[in-house]
């Protein structure tokens, strides 16, 4: 069996089917300040993390040569749970091995890229244990301090 994925940019909520993503996105919306492109992961965090904390990721971008590297900030129970380990305060990297990586490297760096908002869906379940779901993930670009992108956040 092979695995539908898609991946698209996201350029208003409507693009976004699950109504806790689009709360999601409605809190990074929100949180960005006049002048500036992004909202600063600071900010957002709490706000996002009031929506969807249990099933929350959060990972900052960890050098630019070649291909990004992802460390990990934040990840709600849910997220632990449905994928098996706790990356937080670990590269993504380590990780590598294992097959859903390939697509969660995928989604971070088309975000950590293009600067913008994407949406991933597939038919066959990314999570860890197996089951067969329609998958819906949204990962949003997030600033730092600098106002520069910093990172990613998302649910899955």
């Amino acid at each position: 069996m092979s695995d539908a994925f898609t991946l698209d940019p996201v350029e208003r909520r409507d693009d976004v089917r699950h109504p806790r993503l689009r709360l999601l996105y409605d809190a990074w919306a929100a949180a960005i300040v006049p002048g500036r492109d992004l909202p600063d992961i600071d900010r957002l965090l709490p706000a996002a993390q009031a929506v969807l904390g249990d099933d929350l990721w959060c990972l900052d971008i960890a050098g630019w040569g070649g291909r990004p590297d992802f460390v990990g900030r934040y990840f709600g129970r849910n997220t632990i749970a449905n994928y098996g380990i706790d990356p937080t305060g670990r590269s993504i990297t380590e990780f590598a091995r294992q097959p859903v990586f390939a697509r969660v490297m995928r989604v971070l760096g088309s975000v950590a890229a293009s600067g913008r908002p994407q949406r991933f869906t597939a038919e066959q379940s990314v999570m860890s244990d197996g089951r067969l779901l329609e998958v819906e993930a949204l990962a949003l670009p997030v600033a730092g301090a600098d106002g520069g992108l910093s990172g990613v956040l998302g649910a899955t």
